[in-house]
Order: structure tokens, then C-alpha cells, then sequence
């Protein structure tokens, strides 16, 4: 990509359209662009990195802050860049979001950021983020490379040079983007912690399932106890080796016992079955006596059986037959007598009313001869009322005119207050102005802080971790130094024990040889030397050890060995953690202490590592206070933006107000005088001069015509009234008279058909059969007694002969023998069942232990070795193996990069030194306690020794710098592949160079400059203006800045 033409309309220090055609500088070589400080020289790559990504080249420059200030209110802030790329020649057009003074009146108005991209076909991309996306396709590079490719920054590679391992491996990391090594560094420690922690929490599970396990305390659980009461990982085995034994045993007596209570519940159900025949037949016999008693009871009460029987009859007849009879009888007797009673009332009613519609009559005709006097009060109120609308439109007059008055006034209030706003609103601008010049770099501050905060909560967040980290090497040293106390203790029972089992040995053996010299003859061969000679037997020791005694002491002895290697293994796996542990705390420790030392104590670094959190913390709190202050000015600063914008459009709209009040005024004026020459007319026709006196006549007339209406309809509704009730009596009197021979010939009837059927069912007389009618629940209780009575002995009798015929050639039996018997094996039963439940207990607890334990003691084995394996594996890619390099997995990526540039910057170095210097990696650490990888020497051949590059003077550290630069800018070239780049902008200090150095700087950058490429160096620098004649001049004044170009 080479730019061709660029132009920068209100864009920094340029106020109007300004046009830099770069085909006037040649397609190749050396250019310069110079100019006052300020001037707007590193503004023209500003511009040709936001017209391309919409970034600018720096930091603390923000996309919102492009828009000249010189700029005029109509002048739109944009930059149009055309380039070639590949031979084909793009023109973009690009402007930021921005706000500028409003053309018309007060206030701000807000532009929107967009982008169009012209492509070679005329095709158009349009919108801010498809021409980002189309760029990126287009040149292959993202903004952040394009700035690393395209732009030598002032001092950015200087820092750089000077930067320790630590610092070159950040710059590192943003430049390649080596993050995802350094996740893989963080995974794999994450997976050594996991695989530890599932060793240990493993362990610890064996430990609180050996803890659960259920023991008897009796001999058969005594070689378990003595295994469970020195119970360590390391005798696991050997526990569950006898938790099975026990489990075997309980699950063999538990067995036994099952059987011996089945064959007892057998005996009980048999014995049970004998006790029930038994009772049942006793109980025969006592439920015969009974019966036979009942019987006889009931026996003695059979004449009032009898008699109650009768009396049920007759009572039944009566309620049944007679007295449904009666009841009809008597009803129509009652009904006889109430018509009667109704009839008189009746006649003494039609005589009184009459008497009424006479009166009514004449009432109705009076008020009929009243409709003359009604005519004429309805004629008088409609002539009153036509007068009344005369007075109602004087009256809506006035009112009109009272309005018009009281809006006049309002009008004029208005007027008055919209002055005083207009002028508060004025204050208020100057106020709001003299704000925002106050607030104008409030943004910057904010930029500082944050990017502060962010590097004081990475530090926090660092020591907090070193602080963990720190607390837990206490732990683990303390629990090393226990460790290591109970080794020793172990080591000195086993020396103990070797030395019983040696001394033991040596008596045995010397007990042999004097049992074999008692059977020794002389004359007769050894049967171990063969001599026949024995001149000096050996004698028989007392107290001589036997063989089983020294296998206990070798077995012992060997016990002891096995448990010291375990523990010793054990105490180096606990060690070696320590030490990884502590070689992490110290050599990030080195980051905050640089004068730390190695030997201090965990306790003194946990107090220094405290310290330096609270200071952190200290300095991020005041920070944060003054973030949160700068925070507040900036919203404050939009407010008064958005107040000052308020106010303005509010001090427009009460202009308009007041304009508008004006003419109203004037309005309100003329209409006033209209509305008071039409009130007088209309007062001059008024017939009265009170219209209070014409509604009093109205409604004199109108009270008087509604009495005369009310009595007239109140006469006519009584005359009415009485007229049609009277008739409806007389007809009801004429139907009275026709029911009441109907019910006295019914009464006849019914009398005729009572007496008929009392005769029928044999009662002598009335009062006879009142006496047999009784009541329900007398009636009832009979039916009771009666059924009661027949069932109990129907029940007796079949009792009776049932039970004697179970009780046929039968005896009553004593059961207290059966009892006791029952009572005693229910007794051996539960003893029984309380030995089982204690066993299925005890298996219930330790079979799923046994099982547990199993399968974990096969695990632990693998996972310890799965451990290991990551470990070293985690180990060797955080560059944390004991007595190697401390190279890291990242760092050693980031070194292959480092190499490959400086292969690059060496190549330049060179020219620009004579071939005195050459930048080296290092190797190697000055020791093998901290990381390295990435720092940087520099080889002197005058004097053929290595030394650091902070040791290189100004001069020399800008060759260096600018050679490194551009090995950089080579090597990211190369790897974003086949990107195009053949402009390179410099903006680096060449006034710290002598002469000498300054022409082979130049030469270098001319040989850099060579094929189809232009490099532009930035500096006011007065010897590079004598050296380099192509030049872009940059002017400033009070106006803004010019460009003007030397060729």
C-alpha cells in the first residue's frame, strides 16, 4: 500500500481543506517532513491510519478530538485518501463522529461517523464497520499491525531496547500475540493443581473410609483394631486385607443364626395353631350357657309380646283407614267457614265505595271546567320567555368583553415574565461557557487514569496471589519440618530394630554351632569340616534365641524399612512441592523487590508482600477517587453541553414568544372595541331594566299553570281508581256465593264417608278411635319392641344348635402350659434376631468400605503417576525445572520471533555503527533461579567483550533502537503474508546523532527507501533539511496550519 493523495479537511491544526499530493515526492526514496513543534507533522500518518481503520497512531490522541478547533462552523471534518495497491488505485473517504457549532443560531449539532470506499471497478463500500471489515480483506493487516509495519514512533522502540525480560515479553505478547502460549502455561499449572488435589483428596478419602469402618471389640475383631489404631495410608492394604476376613466371619455367623430363627418361627406357628383350637372350643362352651340364659329370659316377656302386638294393629287401622277420612272432613269444614267470613267483609267494602266515587265525581268535574284559566297563564309564559333571550345575549356580551379584559392582562403578564426568562437565559450561557472552557482536557485526565487503574489492579491481583502463595510455603514448611522429624524418629526405630535382629542373629547361630558340638565324637568326622579332631568345641549359650523369635524380629525389622521408604518418598514429594512453590514466590518477588534477597525468611517476605498490597491498594483507592472525580467533570461537562444546547434552543423559542405575544396584544386591542359597541345597542331595546324581574313573572306563571295541571290529573286518576275497584268487588261478590255452595255440599260428602269407615274397622265410638291414634314415635317404638323381641329369639334358637353341635363329644381345656412354652421360644427368637441385626449392621457399614477401599488403593497408584507425569510437564513449560534454564513456554516462542529480528536489525546495526555493534540474545540467566529468554546484550567489537545495551550512549541507543525498529517492522511483515506495505513513516529523535552517525542513519534508511518504496522521515532537525531535499514543510500560525512540499 502507497498512498498517493490525501486530503485533511479540518482535521487537527489544518482549518480548511488541505492537499497533499504524494506523487510529487517520486515513487522511491528519502522524504521529509518537517515543521515547528505542533505543528501537525505526525498528523499526516494520523490521517492516513484514521482514513484506513479509523484509528489514530497514538494513545493519548482520541478519535474525538480529530476536528480542528480552528475549523469554521460549515466546514465538514473528513479525510480523503487515495492509494495504490498491487497497481490499483482505492479512494477512501473517511469522517469521525464530531460536534461543531450549529450554521443558524446558538448551539451544537452532532455529525455521525461514516466511511466510503471507492474500489478500481467504481464499486462503492459504504458504513463505517464494511469498510473497516473491506480494508482488512484488502491489505491484509489489522490497525495495530499497519501501525507496527507502517509507523517508527518517538521513543516506542527506544523502550523497547531498554526493556527487561519481564517488559519485552508484554510488548511481545501485543505484537504476536503470544497470549495463547501463556494460556497454555496456565492450563497445564491448572491440570499439575487438579492432579494433585486428586491424589489428595483420594487419600483422604481412603483415610475417612478406613476412619468408618465398624470393629468388634471382642477377639475375633482384635488383629483389625491394633491395624486401625496406627491406621496411615501406607498400611491401607494390610486393613483391608483383615476388613475382609471380619466381613467373611460376620457373614458366616449371620447365616447360622437366619437359619436357627426360621426353624424357631416353624415351632412357633405350630405351637400358636394348638392355643387357638384350644380357645376356641373353651369359648363354645361359656357362648352355649349364655344362649340357654337369654333364651329362658326371653320366655318369661311372651304375654306382653302378645299385647303390644294388638295394640300395634288397632293403631295402624286408625292412622291408615280413619284418619286420612277425618283430616278431609275437616278441612272442608274449615274452608266453609273462612268463605263466609270473606263474603261479609266483602259486602261492607262495595257499600263504602260507593259512598267514595260520588265524592270523586263531582271532584273531577270541577277541575274540568278550569281549562280556560290554564290557555291563558301558558300564553303569558311563552311571551315571557321570548323576552328572556334579549337579556342572555346582553349578558354573554359582557361576559365576552370581562374575558377579553382578564386576557389582556394575562397577555401583558406573560410579556413581562418571558423578558425575565430571556434574560436569566443569557447569565446562564455566559455561565455554562465559562464551565466548559474549564472542563476542556477533562477527557485526557480520564485516559491517564484508566489506564493507571488497569495497571494497578493487574499489580493487586499479582500480590495477592504472591501473599496465597506465601501463606501456603508457611503451611507446607511447618508440615515438612513435622515430616521430617517423624522421618528421623522412623530412621532411628529401624536402626534400633536392625540391631535387636543382628544380635539376635548371632546368638542363634551360635546356639547352632553348640547343639552340633554336643553330637560330636572324637575320632568320628565333622559333618561340616570333616576333621576327626575337635580340640575346641563350641559351647551351647544360654538363653539362646529360637528360630520363630527371629523370624518376628526380621519381619518387624522389615516392616519398619518399608514404612521409612514410604515416609521418605513421601517427605521428598512434599519437598520437591516446597521448593517448586518457593522458586515461583521468589522470582516473581523479584518484580517488586529489585533488591530482594534470596535468603529472607517466608514470614519477613508475607510482611513485605502485605505492605506492598496496602501501598497498591493505596495508590489504586486514590486513584480510583480521582477517576471517580474526573468521572463526575466529564458527565458534568455533558451536562452543561446539553444545558448549553437546552438553553439556546429555549432563549430562540421565547423570542418567538414574545413576537407572538406582541401581535396578540395588538389583536386583543381592536376586538375590545367591537364587543362594547354592540353592548350598548343591545341594552337601548330591553323592555325592563332588570331581567330578574321578568324569570320572577315566568315563574309565578309557571307555579300557578302546574298546580291547575296536578289537580286536574289527581282528580281524573281517583275518579278512575274507584270506578274500576268497585266494579272488580261486585264481580268477586257474585263468584263468593258460587264457591260456598260448592264446599258445603263437599263437607256433606266427607262427613258421610268418616263415619262410614270407623264402623268398618270396629271402633264404637269417636272417642275410641282418638284413643288408638298415637303418635309416630309411639307407633315406632312398638314396631321396635315387637321386631326386637321375634329376632333375639329366632338368633338364640340357631345359636343354640350350633353350638351344640360344636361342643358334641368335646371338654373344656387348660391352655397356661401352651402359654409358657410360646413365651420361651419367642424369648430364644429375639435373642437370635438381636445377634443378626448386629451383624447386618456391621456389613451393612463395612462391605461399601471394603469396596471403596478397593477400588481407590488400585487408583491411587496411577493417579500419582499421572500426576508426576504433568508435573514435569507443567514444570518444563512454565520454565520452573529444578537446575535447568528458566525459559518459559511463551518466552521461548517470543525468543524465535526476538531471533528473527534481530537477524533483521543486526543488518542495519551494522551499516549504521561501521561493524562495531550487534545486538545478542542471552542465553543463559546469570543464574539458574530466574526466568530468562529475552534479554537483550550487545556485542562491541572494538573491544570484543558482551556488555548490556543500557551501557550504549544516546547516539548509539537511537542506531540501536531504529535498528530494532525495523527488524520489527520486517519481521511482522513477513508473517502477516503477502501484505504490501511501501511507505514507512520514521518519527524518531535523529538530534541526539552526530554527523558521522547522522549520514550512515541516512544511508541505512536510503538503502531501506531502495526499489518502488518511500520512507518519510518526522523532525525539525536542521542538518536532515541539508541532507534530504525532498520535503513535505509543515507552517503554523494563529490561523491553523499550511502544507507546502520541496521537490
Amino acid at each position: 500500500m502507497k498512498p498517493l493523495k490525501i486530503i485533511m479537511s479540518a482535521f487537527g491544526p489544518y482549518k480548511k481543506a488541505t492537499t497533499l499530493d504524494f506523487n510529487l515526492l517520486g515513487n522511491q526514496g528519502l522524504f521529509l517532513i518537517t515543521g515547528d513543534t505542533g505543528a501537525g507533522k505526525t498528523t499526516i500518518f494520523d490521517a492516513i491510519s484514521f482514513a484506513l481503520f479509523g484509528e489514530t497512531s497514538t494513545t493519548t490522541r482520541t478519535v474525538d478530538t480529530l476536528r480542528s478547533d480552528f475549523a469554521s462552523p460549515d466546514t465538514k471534518t473528513y479525510i480523503e485518501l487515495t492509494f495504490l495497491h498491487k497497481n490499483k488505485i482505492y479512494t477512501i473517504t473517511r469522517n469521525p463522529k464530531y460536534e461543531r457549532p450549529k450554521k443558524n443560531g446558538d448551539g451544537y449539532t452532532t455529525e455521525s461517523a461514516d466511511a466510503i470506499l471507492q474500489l478500481p471497478n467504481n464499486d462503492v463500500v459504504t458504513g463505517y464497520r464494511d469498510v473497516n471489515a473491506k480494508i482488512i480483506d484488502l491489505l491484509g493487516i489489522h490497525y495495530k499491525q499497519f501501525k507496527q509495519i507502517a509507523m517508527i514512533a518517538q521513543g516506542e522502540f527506544l523502550a523497547l531496547l531498554l526493556a527487561d525480560s519481564k517488559e519485552r515479553g508484554d510488548i511481545f505478547r501485543r505484537v504476536f500475540q503470544t497470549q495463547l502460549y501463556q494460556n497454555t502455561q496456565h492450563i497445564l499449572k491448572d491440570r499439575e493443581r487438579e492432579a494433585k488435589k486428586a491424589c489428595e483428596t483420594l487419600e483422604q478419602s481412603i483415610m475417612s473410609s478406613i476412619a468408618f469402618i465398624s470393629c468388634p471389640t471382642d477377639e475375633s475383631g482384635e488383629s483389625l483394631n491394633s491395624k486401625l489404631e496406627k491406621a496411615d495410608i501406607h498400611n491401607a492394604l494390610e486393613i483391608l486385607s483383615e476388613l475382609t476376613k471380619l466381613i467373611e466371619s460376620d457373614f458366616k455367623k449371620k447365616n447360622s443364626f437366619t437359619k436357627e430363627v426360621t426353624q424357631l418361627n416353624l415351632n412357633l406357628s405350630n405351637l400358636i395353631t394348638q392355643i387357638t383350637n384350644a380357645r376356641y372350643v373353651n369359648q363354645a362352651f361359656d357362648a352355649l350357657l349364655t344362649a340357654t340364659q337369654n333364651k329362658n329370659l326371653l320366655d318369661e316377656k311372651k304375654e306382653v309380646y302378645h299385647s303390644q302386638k294388638q295394640i300395634l294393629q288397632n293403631a295402624e287401622k286408625a292412622r291408615l283407614k280413619v284418619h286420612p277420612l277425618e283430616s278431609s272432613y275437616l278441612k272442608e269444614k274449615e274452608n266453609e267457614a273462612s268463605l263466609q267470613n270473606d263474603l261479609k267483609n266483602l259486602t261492607l267494602q262495595i257499600q263504602l265505595q260507593e259512598k267514595e266515587l260520588e265524592t270523586a265525581t263531582a271532584a273531577y268535574q270541577l277541575e274540568q271546567s278550569k281549562d280556560n284559566v290554564r290557555e291563558q297563564l301558558a300564553t303569558s309564559i311563552d311571551s315571557y320567555t321570548k323576552m328572556l333571550s334579549n337579556y342572555d345575549l346582553v349578558g354573554k356580551v359582557q361576559a365576552e368583553l370581562a374575558q377579553l379584559e382578564q386576557e389582556q392582562k394575562t397577555l401583558l403578564a406573560k410579556s413581562n415574565h418571558i423578558d425575565q426568562q430571556i434574560l436569566q437565559g443569557q447569565e446562564q450561557k455566559v455561565n455554562l461557557s465559562n464551565v466548559l472552557d474549564r472542563l476542556e482536557s477533562v477527557e485526557v485526565k480520564a485516559s491517564v487514569c484508566s489506564q493507571e487503574q488497569e495497571q494497578l489492579t493487574s499489580a493487586q491481583n499479582e500480590v495477592k496471589r504472591l501473599i496465597t502463595l506465601c501463606k501456603t510455603l508457611v503451611t507446607l514448611e511447618k508440615e515438612n519440618s513435622l515430616l521430617e522429624e517423624k522421618y528421623l524418629s522412623l530412621e532411628a526405630e529401624y536402626k534400633s530394630a536392625t540391631s535387636r535382629y543382628t544380635q539376635c542373629e548371632i546368638a542363634f547361630y551360635r546356639n547352632q554351632a553348640g547343639l552340633l558340638a554336643l553330637s560330636l565324637v572324637e575320632g568320628e568326622a565333622c559333618p561340616v569340616c570333616g576333621s576327626k579332631e575337635h580340640p575346641q568345641k563350641a559351647v551351647l549359650p544360654e538363653n539362646a534365641p529360637k528360630e520363630e523369635e527371629l523370624n518376628l524380629l526380621k519381619e518387624s525389622m522389615e516392616d519398619t524399612r518399608t514404612n521409612l521408604v514410604e515416609l521418605g518418598k513421601a517427605f521428598e514429594l512434599k519437598k520437591k512441592e516446597f521448593n517448586m512453590r518457593q522458586e515461583d514466590l521468589f522470582n516473581n518477588a523479584l518484580t517488586y523487590f529489585p533488591d530482594f534477597d534470596t535468603t529472607i525468611t517466608l514470614e519477613d517476605l508475607l510482611e513485605k508482600l502485605d505492605n506492598k498490597l496496602i501501598h497498591i491498594e493505596d495508590k489504586k483507592h486514590a486513584n480510583e477517587l480521582e477517576f471517580l472525580e474526573v468521572k463526575k467533570q466529564i458527565n458534568y461537562k455533558k451536562e452543561c453541553k446539553e444545558k448549553l444546547s437546552t438553553l439556546e434552543q429555549t432563549l430562540h423559542d421565547l423570542n418567538l414568544k414574545k413576537s407572538e405575544l406582541e401581535q396578540a396584544k395588538t389583536n386583543l386591542l381592536s376586538t375590545l372595541s367591537i364587543k362594547q359597541g354592540e353592548l350598548k345597542t343591545r341594552k337601548s331595546s330591553l323592555e325592563y331594566e332588570d331581567k330578574n324581574q321578568v324569570v320572577l313573572l315566568i315563574q309565578t306563571c309557571t307555579q300557578q299553570l302546574n298546580e291547575l295541571k296536578a289537580s286536574l290529573k289527581k282528580a281524573e286518576e281517583s275518579f278512575h281508581t274507584l270506578k274500576n275497584l268497585l266494579e272488580s268487588n261486585k264481580r268477586l261478590f257474585e263468584d263468593y256465593q258460587i264457591r260456598l255452595a260448592k264446599i258445603h255440599l263437599l263437607k256433606e260428602q266427607a262427613y258421610v264417608l268418616f263415619t262410614k269407615e270407623l264402623s268398618a274397622c270396629n271402633f264404637d265410638s269417636i272417642e275410641s278411635y282418638h284413643d288408638y291414634l298415637l303418635e309416630d314415635e309411639q307407633i315406632e317404638a312398638l314396631k321396635d319392641f315387637i321386631f326386637e323381641y321375634e329376632n333375639n329369639r329366632k338368633t338364640l334358637e340357631l345359636d343354640i344348635q350350633r353350638l351344640m353341635n360344636e361342643t358334641k363329644d368335646k371338654q373344656k381345656q387348660d391352655i397356661t402350659l401352651l402359654e409358657e412354652r410360646k413365651i420361651t421360644l419367642e424369648h430364644q427368637k429375639h435373642r437370635l434376631e438381636a445377634l443378626i441385626q448386629q451383624y447386618a449392621t456391621r456389613l451393612g457399614t463395612n462391605e461399601p468400605i471394603a469396596k471403596a477401599l478397593d477400588k481407590s488403593l488400585h487408583s491411587i497408584g496411577a493417579l500419582w503417576t499421572q500426576y508426576l507425569t504433568i508435573s514435569n510437564l507443567s514444570k518444563t513449560a512454565n520454565g520452573e525445572l529444578s537446575g535447568k534454564q528458566k525459559i518459559a513456554f511463551e518466552q521461548y516462542v517470543q525468543a524465535s520471533y526476538f531471533n528473527q529480528i534481530l537477524i533483521e536489525a543486526n543488518k542495519r546495526l551494522k551499516i549504521m555503527t561501521s561493524h562495531r555493534f550487534e545486538l545478542l540474545r542471552r542465553e543463559e540467566s546469570s543464574d539458574l533461579r530466574s526466568q530468562t529468554g529475552l534479554e537483550l546484550d550487545v556485542m562491541d567489537y572494538y573491544t570484543g567483550r558482551i556488555r548490556s545495551v543500557k551501557s550504549l550512549s544516546g547516539g548509539e541507543s537511537f542506531k540501536a533502537s531504529l535498528a530494532l525498529a525495523l527488524g520489527l517492522s520486517d519481521v511482522i511483515q513477513s508473517y502477516a503474508g503477502g501484505v504490501e506495505i511501501d511507505t514507512l513513516f520514521i518519527d524518531e529523535g535523529f538530534g541526539a546523532l552526530d554527523a558521522e552517525s547522522l549520514e550512515q542513519a541516512i544511508q541505512t534508511l536510503a538503502g531501506l527507501a531502495s526499489g518502488n518504496r518511500l520512507v518519510g522521515i518526522i523532525s525539525h532537525v536542521s542538518e536532515l533539511k541539508e541532507r534530504i531535499d525532498r520535503q513535505i514543510v509543515i507552517e503554523k500560525n494563529k490561523a491553523g496550519s499550511n502544507i507546502r512540499i520541496l521537490t
